[in-house]
């Protein structure tokens, strides 16, 4: 090989290293979604409270989580005669949810058997048992959903019954054994009127409760003493659809 085709392949390899080294420019595109984020929801609910003891102010609180010694009723010393309403407002706050409101029954004890009181009909006090006593039968109770709104005064959470025009929960005797009362969930919703429609998130919802001992209740009740608790469930209602009171 002479020097003129060894100069000429140098040349060549030379190049081909150049152009390897050099940039080359495709055509492309690049798409960026920045800051993915999953965050769960909330729901808080809180509970608020007035009422009135034989025609007079008395318990009330804002709304809030409730806690140990929120009573909604607290009374001594009662009479026949005697009676009370309570208005209690529901806010559940950021999403709309199905509701439930429970009464369990702690106590309804015969706490000692007084002379006038055995002879009314009651038997000598049992120790052992804390439901034989008289007065939650002789409770006259009224639940309701306050929801009235009418050119006669009435407004939602006015601590008025308006019968025909409230939607009425329950009336009877003070329960002895635990009840749920759905108060949203998938075959009603007290307020509304409509079955399948939740609670709406951040918006307020009154229960009116009523009671009375009658005057004619007599010596029975002495000394009796009725406690029972009272408490309200909420659930998220999206993607719940078949949620029903009483079944959770």
């Amino acid at each position: 090989m002479n020097r003129r085709i060894l100069l000429s392949l140098i040349t060549i390899a030379a190049t081909v290293i150049i152009a390897a080294g050099g940039t080359v420019a495709y055509f492309s595109d690049k798409e960026t979604s920045s800051g993915n984020t999953f965050s769960a929801g909330s729901i808080d609910l809180k509970v608020g409270y007035e009422s009135s003891y034989n025609g007079t102010s008395s318990v009330s609180w804002d709304l809030k989580d409730l806690g140990t010694g929120d009573k909604f009723f607290d009374f001594e010393d009662l009479k026949p005669g005697d009676w009370g309403e309570g208005t209690i407002t529901l806010h559940v706050y950021n999403n709309n949810a199905w509701a439930c409101m429970t009464i369990t029954p702690v106590k309804n004890d015969d706490a000692t058997s007084t002379e006038p009181e055995i002879r009314a009909g009651d038997t000598p006090e049992n120790p052992a048992d804390d439901f034989d006593g008289e007065l939650a039968q002789n409770i006259n109770l009224l639940i309701w959903a306050d929801v009235c709104s009418n050119n006669n005064g009435a407004y939602p959470g006015d601590n008025v019954y308006q019968r025909d025009c409230d939607n009425l929960i329950y009336q009877g005797s003070a329960p002895t054994t635990t009840v749920t009362f759905a108060l949203a969930d998938k075959d009603t919703n007290v307020f509304t009127g409509t079955s399948s429609e939740p609670l709406l998130g951040s918006h307020d919802y009154y229960i009116g409760i009523k009671w009375e001992i009658p005057n004619n209740v007599g010596n029975i009740i002495q000394t009796d003493t009725y406690e029972a608790d009272i408490s309200f469930y909420a659930v998220q209602s999206r993607n719940n659809p078949d949620f029903k009171c009483g079944t959770q």
